[in-house]
């Protein structure tokens, strides 16, 4: 019988209650806990993104998602040969330690230095088992990475972040050797208005179109069941501050004068894409 995670396609609230979830959920938990065991070693304060990340609304499921394609492509790849697999955009987080005790060697690329720093500082106290991690920052040209240097690339949560979609998976597509794996997972904008809407999905689609094939086939799931920034066990709320109380202001006095306020809450979905790169 497939798993859950067997597809592509968007998360569903159901996913969480299958016990292939549940299983890995509760790993990647003790996988994270056992990461922030030494965080005083390597943590840098002014790293602004979320030391438990996986305690939020989308990457409760992406990680997971992930996890067991890794998991099953180390199964099916020769365990007598070296496997280079790029975190594309990792940050600072357990995943790819977790990762490299699966028997990979991992590159966590990034382009904010402070992640990559610190990602190397904690592979010196963090377990990697029979696999190892270092970090590489990327520049405005590029990734310093051969072409075909990876045979797997995952991207978590990324693509919504950067300016031109198409130009990084090319680049993603660039490193990947023939036939390599990418697992890709992305936030969707359900009001289709901000980083990743209509228009940039279209692109992402477009773009993973022209260097792969989809090995997981798309799924369709009913709106009622979306996992959503809204729903699930982790809700996103978004921090008050000063910008967000002068847009709620704005937003008022458009309505005062007979104007159409603009969409102010996050909505967002989450998405998955197992590929395989032509070649």
């Amino acid at each position: 019988m497939p798993s859950v995670f067997d597809r592509s396609g968007l998360a569903a609230l159901s996913d969480l209650e299958s016990p292939e979830w549940r299983e890995l959920f509760e790993f990647l938990e003790s996988e994270q806990a056992s990461f922030l065991e030494n965080e005083r070693e390597f943590w840098n304060p002014a790293y602004k993104w979320a030391r438990d990340p996986l305690h939020t609304w989308s990457r409760l499921w992406e990680y997971p998602y992930v996890f067991h394609h890794l998991q099953h492509l180390r199964k099916s790849l020769p365990g007598d040969r070296s496997i280079h697999v790029v975190d594309f955009g990792s940050g600072i987080t357990f995943l790819p330690f977790s990762v490299a005790r699966l028997g990979f060697h991992v590159t966590c690329v990034d382009t904010d230095p402070i992640a990559v720093e610190s990602v190397e500082r904690a592979a010196q106290y963090v377990d990697t088992g029979h696999g190892d991690v270092r970090g590489l920052i990327a520049g405005a040209e590029g990734v310093p990475l051969s072409d075909g240097a990876a045979d797997i690339v995952y991207c978590v949560s990324v693509l919504e972040h950067v300016a031109d979609v198409t130009r990084v998976l090319r680049e993603i597509a660039r490193v990947l050797s023939p036939g390599g794996s990418l697992i890709l997972t992305t936030d969707i904008d359900l009001q289709g208005d901000s980083s990743l809407g209509i228009q940039t999905r279209t692109q992402v689609v477009q773009a993973l179109t022209e260097s792969f094939d989809w090995v997981c086939p798309d799924r369709t799931v009913h709106a009622a069941d979306l996992l959503t920034s809204d729903r699930g066990p982790y809700p996103y709320d978004e921090p008050w501050s000063l910008p967000k109380a002068w847009f709620f202001a704005k937003q008022r006095a458009k309505g005062l004068i007979g104007r159409r306020p603009s969409p102010h809450r996050v909505w967002l979905a989450v998405e998955g894409f197992v590929l395989r790169k032509r070649g």
